[in-house]
């Protein structure tokens, strides 16, 4: 995890939690900002940047297209 890019953000712990058992299942490779995620404070969602397309459509699939970084997805999937 050489080259760690902000993919996502969350403000709630829960989603936080699922998305981070679906990468798990998946072997994404991946770190979240906070040791704590707590209500009310942003997680920044990083990953490794060869992972980046998986995990955008893992996060589609999942329901969590709204937290997306829209830089992201412009840079990565519109190229």
């Amino acid at each position: 995890m050489d080259n760690l890019i902000e993919v996502a953000s969350f403000t709630l712990p829960d989603e936080a939690y699922v998305l981070e058992s679906i990468l798990q299942k998946e072997n994404i490779k991946y770190f979240l900002s906070n040791s704590v995620i707590a209500p009310g404070v942003d997680t920044r969602l990083m990953v490794d940047s060869e992972d980046i397309p998986k995990t955008i459509e893992i996060l589609k699939e999942s329901g969590f297209e709204k937290y997306l970084n829209n830089n992201i997805i412009d840079e990565f999937l519109n190229n």
